[in-house]
């Protein structure tokens, strides 16, 4: 237990705590992003004084949400590559971007139904 504390302790004085929750920000405003897309592209209005439609526009957010979100992701899954269980901690950081992007949408989805 304490050869875990120190070395927990170590991770912290290198930055994990900083570097964790740089990625959580990151993952939050890609997954908004993606919902403004989504949600641009599902409800077909004129944006921007009518110079672009919806479905453009959604499809630009949606495609520049997946460019940071996916670079956001290798950024991550490199920093764990150098960790002991690598492989274990990159398939659930995997799991875990899908998963909260799609609640994101979802989330986005049912308030703006409201």
């Amino acid at each position: 237990m304490r050869t875990w504390l120190a070395r927990f302790n170590r991770l912290l004085d290198l930055g994990l705590n900083k570097d964790v929750f740089d990625n959580l920000r990151n993952l939050l405003m890609c997954a908004l992003l993606l919902a403004a897309g989504t949600e641009a592209v599902r409800s077909k209005t004129q944006l921007f004084l009518d110079v672009f439609s919806a479905l453009v526009t959604g499809w630009g957010l949606i495609l520049l949400a997946s460019v940071l979100m996916l670079l956001n992701m290798f950024d991550g899954l490199r920093k764990l590559a150098q960790t002991r269980h690598h492989l274990g901690l990159q398939v659930l950081l995997c799991l875990f971007y899908v998963i909260v992007a799609v609640r994101v949408v979802e989330i986005v989805w049912n308030f703006r139904a409201a």
